[in-house]
């Protein structure tokens, strides 16, 4: 399941969706097997409190993405604690998700630092905006 946002692109082999409530993106997030999304904190933090395995594939500034590289930041220190595969050239996303199923799918065991970390990061977020 794909959730588009604001994208024109139409997939052919997933369901997907612009937007939806936070309550069906809670089903989807409890219900999936693996998580492939942008670094954003926000999704990540869904994934790392339901214990998914996670793929994250940084908006970039050199892609004029984004505004500034902080999705580069959180995929280093995503993928230092073993919580994340970073995919930084698409090509290699299909090896990264065979990689991040090895990850541990289990029950969550929050990391506190990383928790902080990543709502210091929205909370940075929210000011600017």
């Amino acid at each position: 399941v794909m959730q588009l946002g604001v994208s024109e692109y139409n997939p052919k082999n997933t369901r997907s969706f612009h937007f939806d409530s936070e309550e069906t993106l809670d089903a989807l997030y409890d219900e999936c097997s693996l998580l492939v999304c942008h670094a954003g904190a926000g999704t990540i933090l869904n994934g790392l409190v339901r214990g998914k395995p996670i793929v994250l594939v940084p908006r970039r500034v050199a892609e004029k993405e984004i505004t500034n590289d902080h999705q580069l930041l959180l995929v280093d220190k995503m993928e230092k604690q073993g919580k994340a595969i970073g995919v930084l050239d698409i090509n290699e996303l299909k090896e990264a998700i065979f990689k991040a199923r090895e990850l541990s799918s289990g029950p969550a065991v929050v990391n506190h630092q990383l928790v902080d970390y990543l709502s210091g990061v929205l909370s940075e977020y929210s000011k600017k905006c």
